[in-house]
């Protein structure tokens, strides 16, 4: 995670203020968030539930929401949210204490620069986790994918290893007279050779287990054995692979012409079908878990699966009324439960004895309901047992799923686990649990930068780029966003971010000017080739506070001879926040001089609206974050929407950036969006000649 995205951070302090403070103390130190004071536990779960957070910050001594009862919640909704607690207690003893429960770290109250460093060890740890994620989902969806192709192959395909069979498709099964590849898996191949054949074959075979890792495409021609004993002349192709990460033989043998598509079409959905109730079996289950798993990943939604599974069967059942009666009463259970399904939900048969619902969006208190009122139409069903009655009782284990997730075997195994927890250590059933995890299992790079940027200031080395921003109001300003760089072993940096990290305020002050004068004359001389341009120029902190800066831009603007109305200065809303006197000084004199005022970053903090009852602004720009959720984490628009309609409420124009895909502009245009900035318009240029006719 860069240290320039929002942080969405959730505070858990009872005193507000205190709350604040640790929201201006991020902001001061150069890390933008979208705070929200959490103030009971129910608003908590909600808001876990509802939104994507990347940290939460606990006071230990917090009452509303207790730290325990936090992390048990995050715990129990499986959510990578990582915990920071705050203690008023020194020594190791708080420390050990908020480990146990499941905090990251424990960090002594005002002890800010500690507490940062842990938030950028946290928020690095948990981006390399969604990175993890995100490679691990994409390598299971293209093992999936190559291993669905290989079931469906009308090839005949089997994968050798040290001369057993360790994979065949069911097309080689049919080709030799089997039920399906499971029934020749891990025998020899050769067994399936006519004897005549078998020495020959073990030959062939081995001098290419020894050319392995260089064996290219060989034909082989044999005679083959059938399940009946026949003789099957055969021709493969035989080529060196990898099978489950390890090295192999793949065997191919052809198609054999004149399967029909729709003779395919019913095989593949006999083949994903149980016999008996007409469910989904279980191995079609495993895939349809392992694609919501990854949709959940995707859209950071909640999906759950329920495991239910029948009580005492062998006693209560088996033994009551004999197989017929059991296979009855299991056709009784798949229509009860076909009745509970709702839209979206996958029903299979995992077992004997035991079903699995999969809802792909739901939440704890919604599954946990679901599964009482499934237990209670149960109980109260009178079941036909081929010729008998029973009454039964069953139990259900719920386990959720999420982004943290790894994959179907880990969803099942948490679902066993509540399904031994609803059965209870007497074994007597009729309850559920959902499964809840157990929580007790430098200084010369500085100086090297401040040197880089005074020599290429003296040696006028920096360039500036612009980014067109685009009205969707058709207003016909050609607006330009001013970004400066630096070239540094070939690689552009953005020196005002360094800077201003540093804290630099003398050379940050130079850069701003310098940049000011630049942009200034690339304007005039676009307006003098009778191009409309106005720029959105970046002011650092220590401009904002140097009360010289708006006497100066009144010098600068004649000697450029440049309307000061083409100039829309640009504060961060965190040095607004911190600098608020000098924030309202500078704005209404650079007014006043005829200049606009943008804040950017603006939804930042617990309350972004409260500065500008002190700071009058001309635009607003929507902190990215608000972009990301829609744009690529398919969050609700909501947010954003509400965000643009309070500004524009405020008469405050807005520009939404980071606009990068079409699908965007829908929504944009129902919430009344004014500009939109992003490289779908067009990344930053050293030109000014966007066609700004296209809008």
């Amino acid at each position: 995670m860069s240290s320039n995205d929002t942080i969405r951070l959730l505070l858990i302090h009872d005193t507000p203020s205190e709350a604040q403070r640790l929201v201006s103390m991020l902001h001061n130190a150069g890390r933008p968030n979208r705070a929200q004071h959490v103030a009971s536990e129910a608003v908590f779960n909600r808001l876990l539930q509802d939104k994507t957070w990347d940290l939460v910050i606990a006071t230990e001594s917090s009452t509303q929401v207790p730290p325990s009862v936090a992390l048990r919640t995050i715990s129990k909704l499986q959510k990578d949210v990582p915990v920071i607690m705050l203690t008023e207690r020194t020594g190791a003893q708080p420390v050990v204490e908020g480990l146990k429960l499941g905090a990251r770290d424990v960090v002594v109250v005002d002890e800010d620069q500690h507490l940062l460093f842990v938030i950028q060890r946290e928020l690095g740890a948990l981006a390399n986790r969604r990175q993890a994620r995100l490679h691990d989902s994409r390598y299971h969806a293209t093992l999936n994918r190559a291993k669905e192709l290989l079931d469906s192959s009308k090839d005949a395909i089997a994968y050798i290893s040290d001369g057993l069979i360790v994979y065949a498709n069911d097309s080689l099964a049919e080709r030799f007279g089997y039920d399906s590849g499971e029934d020749i898996e891990y025998q020899p191949l050769i067994d399936m050779l006519a004897e005549s054949e078998q020495e020959e074959g073990r030959e062939f075979l081995k001098s290419c287990a020894i050319d392995n890792n260089e064996l290219e495409a060989k034909e082989w021609k044999f005679i083959a054995k059938t399940a009946s004993g026949e003789s099957l002349p055969t021709r493969a192709e035989v080529l060196s692979t990898t099978y489950d990460d390890e090295r192999c033989l793949q065997v191919r043998i052809a198609s054999r012409r004149g399967d029909t598509e729709q003779l395919e079409a019913q095989l593949s959905d006999i083949k994903n079908r149980d016999s008996l109730t007409g469910l989904f079996n279980r191995q079609h289950f495993l895939q349809v878990l392992d694609s919501s798993i990854k949709s959940a990943a995707d859209s950071h939604n909640t999906g759950g699966l329920m495991l239910i599974e029948v009580d005492r069967f062998e006693d209560e059942v088996l033994k009551v009324v004999g197989v017929a009666g059991a296979d009855a009463l299991q056709k009784g259970m798949a229509e009860l439960l076909k009745s509970c399904q709702r839209s979206g939900d996958t029903l299979a048969r995992y077992s004997e004895d035991a079903f699995c619902l999969l809802s792909p969006n739901t939440t704890p208190d919604s599954i946990e309901q679901r599964a009482q009122d499934i237990l209670k139409k149960i109980s109260d069903t009178i079941f036909d047992a081929d010729g008998k009655t029973l009454q039964i009782t069953a139990s259900i284990g719920i386990s959720l799923m999420s982004e943290a997730s790894s994959g179907a075997q880990q969803v099942l195994d948490q679902a066993l686990s509540a399904h031994k927890q609803a059965q209870g250590e007497e074994k007597k059933g009729g309850n559920f649990a959902l499964y809840e995890p157990d929580t007790e299992g430098g200084a010369d790079a500085d100086t090297y930068h401040r040197a880089r940027v005074v020599q290429a200031l003296e040696a006028g080395s920096l360039k500036l780029l612009y980014q067109p921003i685009l009205s969707l109001q058709g207003t016909g300003e050609q607006l330009y966003e001013v970004l400066v760089r630096m070239l540094d072993d070939k690689e552009e940096l953005a020196p005002l971010a360094f800077l201003q990290e540093l804290g630099d305020a003398g050379l940050s002050a130079k850069m701003d000017r310098w940049v000011i004068i630049t942009a200034i004359k690339a304007a005039a001389a676009a307006r003098a080739e009778g191009k409309n341009i106005s720029l959105v120029l970046h002011i650092t902190t220590a401009s904002l506070v140097d009360s010289s800066l708006p006497g100066w831009l009144g010098v600068a603007f004649k000697a450029a001879k440049v309307a000061p109305g083409t100039v829309i200065f640009q504060l961060r809303q965190e040095d607004i926040n911190s600098n608020l006197h000098a924030a309202r000084d500078f704005t209404t004199q650079v007014q006043q001089l005829g200049c606009r005022v943008s804040v950017c970053h603006f939804g930042t903090g617990l309350n972004p609206f409260k500065a500008l009852e002190h700071v009058k602004v001309d635009i607003a720009k929507i902190d990215p974050s608000f972009v990301r959720e829609v744009q690529d984490e398919g969050e609700s628009s909501d947010s954003l929407a509400g965000l643009v309609q309070r500004l524009g409420e405020a008469d405050t124009k807005v520009i939404v950036p980071h606009i990068e895909q079409a699908s965007m502009l829908p929504t944009l245009w129902q919430t009344g969006t004014d500009y939109i900035q992003g490289y779908y318009v067009q990344a930053p240029a050293e030109d000014m000649n966007f066609d700004f006719s296209l809008e």
